[in-house]
């Protein structure tokens, strides 16, 4: 194992071992590669003359270009244009975006949250979630109206068992208590639950009432509190396009009522 992911983990076990316990082995050994070509950019940015480092040259402290590339585009700024962007994303968007979401969540204010990392697309999103998190055997819980496309980045890639539940109850409510039982039926398996959430559902476009929601949370604290390590992963692609007014995600209803 690198040493720089033992540091993490070290880390982990520490100060959050609940997370690091739900990790995959493949999470365990992943870090982010503070050393060597990366710390070597960060050390010649005080450079006075030269910086030509990650195939970047800059000149007069500005990011070298074709002239007639900038006048095209003179509404954005050099260092804007021409740079790698960080794999997570430019920090400056990163903070914009966390700021958009305090603003449009009031509910968030003074709550624990990461700042969003920029990923390609969801699909994206959704497999380094897995890389993270799923192990073979672990259980993926889903509805039994899902997109498929969750097996192929959890099952295939990483070997989860996908574990559905019926989406509704006789009532034709979402099935809260469905959910809980079958998060708490992985107990005897490997003792941990990945529930993958998606609002509006695909391919139903189903949305719960805000009543809903809170059970979908309470649910999951419940199984939680029974023993098993749940890795809870909300889908909000498609947050606003409602059939009702929200003024929340399950994500975010679940960071206000427990962080």
């Amino acid at each position: 194992m690198h040493k720089l992911a033992a540091q993490l983990n070290d880390t982990l076990q520490e100060k959050a071992p609940k997370v690091f316990h739900m990790l995959s082995n493949l999470g365990k050994e992943l870090y982010y590669p503070t050393e060597g070509i990366l710390s070597q950019s960060a050390e010649a940015k005080s450079a006075k003359k030269y910086n030509a480092t990650i195939g970047t040259a800059l000149e007069n402290g500005k990011p070298m270009h074709l002239k007639v590339i900038q006048d095209t585009l003179s509404a954005y700024e050099p260092k804007d244009l021409y740079l790698y962007a960080p794999p997570e994303g430019k920090a400056e968007l990163r903070h914009a975006w966390r700021e958009k979401m305090l603003k449009e969540n009031p509910s968030l204010q003074g709550k624990s949250f990461s700042t969003p990392i920029v990923t390609n697309a969801l699909t994206h999103g959704l497999s380094i979630i897995a890389d993270l998190f799923a192990d073979t055997n672990d259980a993926l819980i889903i509805p039994d109206k899902n997109w498929e496309n969750y097996d192929m980045v959890f099952g295939i890639r990483r070997g989860a068992r996908v574990v559905t539940y019926p989406l509704y109850d006789q009532q034709g409510s979402f099935n809260a208590t469905a959910l809980k039982e079958t998060i708490i039926a992985q107990k005897s398996e490997t003792g941990k639950a990945i529930v993958l959430l998606n609002f509006p559902n695909n391919p139903t476009g189903y949305t719960p009432t805000a009543e809903e929601g809170e059970a979908i949370v309470q649910a999951i604290k419940e199984a939680a509190e029974e023993g098993v390590n749940v890795v809870a992963v909300t889908d909000d692609a498609y947050f606003s396009l409602f059939f009702r007014k929200l003024d929340y995600t399950i994500f975010i209803r679940s960071i206000s009522r427990h962080s």
